[in-house]
């Protein structure tokens, strides 16, 4: 019985070892780069934010390797556009980033309600005509991580009408 329970410690202490070495999954973003959003739509297409900050940040969608589309085009212009949201209280947990391109408006959404997570992107057009794209299955998410290097969207009613 001691033999099971000391194999069942070492095994235990070297699982986060072997995680930590083990391959990434295929997504949007490159090896070189942290992905701040990752995950796959049900028409399975990439909806992904990735980079290095303060240096680069972009919106990546489409497959792997060929995104249809990507903001900013160079990643190295990324962080000016992007704006962040974010709301919070007992089991709901808010997170948005934002950004505007040629006349729409894009929201990469992460929302935790209890037990319940909705997560995507968002795109109102100029009309006012919105599209929602939702992940389905893991969803790779450190939006949070971004609050000290994106400003503060004081338009979004998640922020409650102020910036701090």
């Amino acid at each position: 019985m001691s033999r099971a329970l000391l194999l069942m410690v070492v095994l235990s202490l070297s699982a986060p070892c072997v995680l930590a070495h083990s391959p990434v999954a295929p997504g949007p973003c490159a090896a070189s780069e942290t992905a701040y959003f990752a995950c796959l739509t049900a028409r399975g297409k990439w909806v992904g934010l990735c980079g290095n900050p303060p240096r680069s940040l972009q919106y990546r969608f489409g497959k792997v390797g060929e995104p249809e589309f990507r903001y900013p085009e160079d990643p190295a212009e990324g962080l000016g556009g992007f704006t962040f949201a974010h709301y919070w209280r007992y089991q709901t947990d808010r997170l948005e980033i934002g950004f505007r391109n040629q006349g729409a408006d894009y929201s990469i959404f992460d929302y935790t309600e209890g037990r319940r997570r909705q997560a995507g992107v968002r795109v109102t057009t100029a009309d006012g005509k919105e599209r929602t794209f939702s992940c389905k299955g893991k969803i790779v998410s450190r939006l949070a991580e971004l609050t000290g290097f994106l400003r503060c969207d004081p338009d979004n009613a998640l922020n409650g009408g102020q910036c701090p």
